[in-house]
């Protein structure tokens, strides 16, 4: 009851959550992103999954209607989320990860959950994971896109 109440306060503003659209994610070291997508297409699992005691990751492309990005999938939520479910993300990151790729991803602070599927208009292009960003001449603390490394994903093949 009561507690939950109050965790929703925090990510609603006049009664609804923030949501951004896809495009319009920039890449941040903050949990802020609230959205809601579609899985257009999972990795399959790799065979020495955890031969190495770290937990696994499975990279995935997900979509809304304004923009594809490729969304890491860590540990459990490797088996959760299927293609075709639909996805509510909330405090989830974009940010870099194992050095030059792109991905949004829960992290630690963030939550998913599946609230449909099928049923979501979506496009592959543009792909917020391939463009390339740097520092904003205006404010060093923020990012722009400099240039659009490939309009698809270049680890997904489009499916249309």
């Amino acid at each position: 009851g009561e507690e939950r109440g109050l965790t929703q306060a925090k990510e609603t503003i006049g009664g609804r959550r923030m949501e951004v659209k896809l495009k319009d994610l920039v890449p941040a070291a903050t949990n802020t992103v609230n959205t809601t997508f579609i899985v257009v297409d999972k990795a399959p699992r790799p065979a020495h999954a955890n031969a190495h005691g770290r937990e696994e990751t499975c990279p995935s492309l997900v979509a809304d209607e304004t923009a594809a990005v490729h969304f890491l999938l860590w540990g459990t939520e490797c088996d959760a989320f299927e293609s075709g479910d639909i996805v509510r993300l909330t405090s989830g990151i974009f940010s870099y990860h194992r050095g030059n790729n792109l991905f949004l991803r829960a992290g630690k602070r963030g939550r998913m959950e599946k609230v449909g599927e099928f049923t979501m208009m979506f496009v592959e292009t543009p792909n917020m994971s391939e463009v390339r960003w740097g520092p904003d001449p205006g404010d060093p603390r923020k990012m722009v896109q400099e240039a659009v490394v490939s309009p698809y994903s270049q680890v997904f093949k489009p499916l249309h």
